[in-house]
């Protein structure tokens, strides 16, 4: 809506611009040359910096030098081709002053541009710590039954909505928050025809859907509502479809802030969700069983210390700015904001690693059944890895060949990508890495060579346990790399190991089935 009417604004200021200077032009045609009326083509430019095209500007400043040299010289024709030199100064000072409120005009646009770049900085700004407080209040609770409560409660006061309705996919009961109303009620009421195809078609499309009434579905849902106009943000994680909260607005044509914004918070809202589905599924599991309550503690431990920063802020921040969307960077800021990114992605990759030892331990996860061909799998992580193995001086390379598998290619390519860089990151310069594919008693043998240091004879019996202190010390950084590679292999049919290598450096290994 806002970009309509700054369009309609410009319009309107060059049609004014030019028929001024089209007036201007001709009142300055038939007064006498003594009398130069050449000073009110200074209003068209005036009137030009009221816009934001510097462009126009100047081409009006070229249009009206050009008016003041026609209009003197018709005047001079007109009195039957005599020149004053009064009217000839008088033309030359009007042209100067052409100029000059030209250069202020375009003086006043950049001015006007700084402050408006300024504004929407500030507007983000607001936004984004707004976003921020909003998903710690959704993120406070482990709760499920909680964190719908304060998503519900949330998007009102984070899109100054009227209400917001959360319809659940599992039963359509609905969850109601109204604008001022700290209570969030809960609706048992069947929706209407018109409000369940939209959470149907929500739900489908997994993006936000704007509910106008310039469309019959749109008419419909908003009488059922009683609404201007609505947002339907979907709160799905991957394939968990958990419901869609529907936003209830006061302005019939939400900006397109609101939409990004609401988009932002639907996404991290759903996967605050899922965490929380996650660990009362793990609660409920585990009750009775001392290790799998221990499982439990250490990934409410990891998560609350670790993953405290609020992803979906800073990824959404972060990527912003990277794209030029706060404008052109300082070289120092810059370095700052790739650092910034660096460190989002690391803390991500850090809980999806967590995320996926609870599902591994909860009995949630489950394997993909495809075929895989282990040469072509072996041969795309040593591409992905050549850049890095070439900045630390390490060779690496893929020997042997092996008959495709059946097996979860996602969960394999992680073993084998956990395997690839430990040995790179334990191998001196000049070092050599070797993946080594091998068909031998009924089995593929994967094994991952380095010449590297080694791993402690104290600290090989835990290496593919969780957390264990020998592997953090080989680059994982988390303590969990092999002990995922040990249950890709186990969830495969087969086994994982380690064996020194000789005269020096380790061999790490997974050996799967033909037929998994």
């Amino acid at each position: 809506m806002t970009p309509r009417r700054n369009g309609v604004g410009s319009r309107l200021v060059v049609t004014v611009c030019i028929l001024s200077l089209v007036a201007a032009f001709v009142i300055d045609l038939v007064t006498p040359q003594e009398f130069v009326a050449a000073i009110l083509l200074d209003v068209p430019i005036v009137l030009s910096s009221l816009g934001r095209s510097r462009r126009f500007t100047f081409a009006l400043v070229v249009a009206a030098l050009v008016a003041n040299v026609v209009a003197g010289y018709v005047n001079g024709v007109t009195d039957h081709h005599h020149w004053a030199a009064i009217g000839i100064g008088d033309r030359i000072l009007a042209g100067l002053s052409i100029v000059f409120v030209g250069y202020l005009g375009g003086a006043v646009q950049d001015e006007a541009q700084r402050a408006g770049r300024s504004e929407a900085l500030g507007q983000r700004a607001v936004r984004e710590a707004a976003l921020r407080a909003a998903l710690e209040r959704v993120r406070g609770s482990l709760s499920p039954d909680l964190v719908l409560r304060a998503i519900t409660r949330e998007a009102v006061g984070l899109l100054a909505a009227r209400s917001t309705r959360l319809i659940l996919a599992s039963d359509a009961t609905a969850l109601v928050a109204r604008n001022g109303e700290e209570n969030v009620e809960l609706d048992e009421t069947r929706p209407t025809p018109a409000v369940a195809s939209l959470v149907a078609r929500t739900l489908e499309g997994g993006d936000i859907v704007v509910v106008r009434a310039n469309d019959a579905l749109g008419r419909l849902v908003l009488d059922d509502l009683a609404a201007p106009a609505a947002l339907a943000l979907p709160l799905v994680d991957r394939d968990r479809r958990f419901g869609v909260a529907i936003v209830i607005l006061e302005n019939p044509e939400p900006d397109e802030t609101v939409v990004l914004l609401a988009r932002a918070f639907a996404r991290q809202a759903a996967s605050a969700l899922a965490q929380a589905r996650l660990f009362e599924q793990l609660a409920d599991r585990n009750e009775a069983l001392e290790e799998r309550s221990a499982i439990i503690r250490d990934l409410v431990y990891a998560l609350s210390h670790d993953l405290r920063t609020p992803l979906a802020a800073l990824a959404m921040t972060m990527r912003q700015a990277q794209n030029g969307d706060y404008g052109a960077l300082p070289e120092p800021y810059r370095a700052i904001l790739e650092h910034s990114i660096v460190a989002t992605d690391d803390v991500a990759r850090l809980a999806e690693t967590l995320l996926l030892v609870a599902r591994f331990e909860s009995g949630e996860h489950r394997s993909q059944r495809a075929p895989v061909d282990l040469n072509e799998l072996a041969e795309q992580i040593a591409a992905e890895f050549a850049a890095t193995a070439r900045v630390a001086g390490v060779t690496l390379a893929v020997v042997g060949v092996v008959s495709p598998i059946a097996g979860d290619r996602s969960d394999l390519r992680r073993a084998v990508t956990n395997l690839v860089a430990n040995a790179i990151a334990h191998t001196p310069r000049d070092g050599r890495v070797t993946i080594t594919l091998a068909d031998a008693g009924g089995a593929h043998t994967i094994r991952v060579v380095d010449d590297g240091y080694g791993v402690e004879p104290a600290a090989r019996a835990r290496l593919f346990t969780r957390f264990a202190p020998g592997e953090s010390r080989r680059g994982g950084g988390t303590g969990l790399g092999l002990y995922i590679v040990s249950r890709v292999a186990a969830a495969a049919g087969g086994t994982a190991g380690f064996e020194p290598n000789s005269p020096r450096g380790s061999i790490f290994w997974m050996r799967l089935p033909h037929r998994s």
